[in-house]
């Protein structure tokens, strides 16, 4: 059953969406604290090795759950669930398709038509960056067929994917600023006034 209805996905996967969460985020965490990131010289370093990190979490995360592993079928390594879905972790676009060099292996994977893996569903979980790359705004369940995304499901929810941004406050306003040039003025003029004295008497 290389398609499978949104509903049945979820129904397969959703016990374990909290499992993805964590180890998307902690994939993540690896990049950004490693020292690779501040010395990247092209995206692809940033994508193999969030990658590996995924992988590596995964492993970890899903030891001993007997009906959840990592595994490697045929050329993919991913998640394979229930022996019924089989979830490949990867960088997604903003339009959720995942970037892969077009090879017949890749086109393979997403020409659901074609069943790879003896009935086993083909799922891609994503991560998608925001535009400055900078953190992860997007973590989504899809399948996709050929060139289109069948159906998506959201892992973050509407406002976890949004920075709590505290909206700038101009500083409490001052006495008013007075120049080297007002203060000099009114010096002068302050001696002015003094030197206005009434003239001795006798003189």
């Amino acid at each position: 059953m290389p398609f499978i209805s949104r509903d049945d996905a979820q129904s397969i996967v959703q016990p374990y969406f909290a499992d993805f969460q964590y180890v998307v985020a902690a994939a993540w965490k690896d990049w950004r604290d490693g020292v690779i990131a501040a010395q990247m010289q092209h995206k692809r370093v940033r994508a193999n090795y969030i990658w590996n990190q995924l992988i590596a979490h995964a492993k970890r995360r899903f030891d001993g759950k007997s009906n959840v592993q990592v595994e490697t079928l045929r050329t993919w390594d991913g998640v394979l669930i229930d022996d019924k879905v089989f979830v490949r972790m990867k960088k997604g676009t903003h339009d959720l398709f995942s970037r892969n060099y077009p090879t017949q292996a890749a086109l393979a994977f997403h020409d659901q038509i074609q069943d790879l893996f003896g009935g086993i569903a083909r799922l891609e979980l994503l991560y998608v960056l925001n535009d400055a790359e900078t953190d992860i705004e997007r973590i989504a369940l899809i399948q996709r067929h050929k060139k289109s995304v069948s159906w998506v499901i959201d892992l973050l929810k509407p406002a976890d994917d949004k920075q709590n941004v505290i909206p700038f406050a101009p500083p409490p306003a001052g006495p008013p600023k007075i120049s080297v040039a007002d203060r000099i003025l009114k010096s002068k003029k302050g001696n002015s006034k003094d030197d206005k004295r009434e003239p001795k008497q006798g003189s």
